[in-house]
């Protein structure tokens, strides 16, 4: 058998918890666990914030991986978007709009097509949601689709990952539920939770696969570096690969 090994983490633009940029510190989060593709949020270019550095191509260049930026906001001083990482070489890339409304932030999915291995291809989303529940309904609407989530659904391997931003009274999970696996539910693992406010632990981040893949292993990453390198901890997951082909 063969496995997969994917991460989601919203690295806050490398800033820490301690309220201090330090990119090398999401590098390294990332290389200890030298997963195969990698969903990032909150990720700048030219930015103040983060010494104006390009994100995207330090990271790729420095972690060695495929990659594509999804950019959804350009301000005057820079941009700022979601960024996937692979392994394997991406073979087409996209981007789905899912702003709502003129005064909220502009929010997006990307989507890559990677080859794995010479027997088929996986389709990766990478999403970062709205913080306002219609906002998030719309979303939902939007990506719950033949034009998004739902296009060609039972033909290829598909891989959901990215912050949904939903709380615990969910307008999202329901209805996503429907069509894909979240895969801590379905290991039944407790311990989820990615994000803190006052004290109060929340599970804002998630990774979702369709029937052609099985979840293998899944954890929240926490330790010392975690710990400071974002307000958010990683995810991570493990997926069944058969034979050198994706679980049917």
């Amino acid at each position: 058998m063969e496995y997969l090994k994917v991460m989601s983490y919203n690295i806050h633009s490398g800033i820490g918890r301690d309220g201090k940029y330090d990119l090398e510190r999401i590098a390294e989060v990332i290389r200890s666990e030298n997963p195969d593709i990698v969903a990032l949020q909150e990720i700048d270019i030219g930015l103040k914030k983060s010494h104006f550095d390009n994100q995207p191509n330090l990271l790729a260049a420095e972690l060695n991986y495929y990659s594509y930026f999804c950019l959804t906001r350009v301000t005057e001083r820079g941009t700022y978007g979601i960024l996937t990482l692979s392994r394997f070489p991406i073979i087409e890339k996209q981007k789905y709009d899912l702003s709502f409304g003129s005064d909220l932030e502009p929010r997006g999915i990307s989507k890559i097509i990677t080859e794995p291995n010479l027997n088929n291809i996986l389709n990766v989303y990478n999403i970062h949601l709205g913080l306002r529940v219609r906002e998030r309904a719309y979303q939902r609407r939007r990506m719950l689709s033949e034009s998004i989530l739902l296009e060609q659904n039972g033909k290829f391997p598909k891989i959901i990952m990215g912050d949904f931003n939903d709380r615990v009274i969910s307008v999202v999970h329901g209805k996503l539920q429907r069509y894909f696996i979240d895969i801590f539910n379905f290991l039944r693992i407790k311990k989820r939770s990615t994000f803190s406010w006052k004290k109060i632990a929340l599970r804002l981040d998630h990774i979702y696969v369709n029937h052609q893949l099985k979840p293998v292993d899944a954890y929240v990453l926490k330790n010392k570096l975690t710990n400071q390198a974002s307000d958010h901890y990683p995810l991570i997951g493990i997926l069944e690969l058969k034979n050198g082909r994706y679980h049917n």
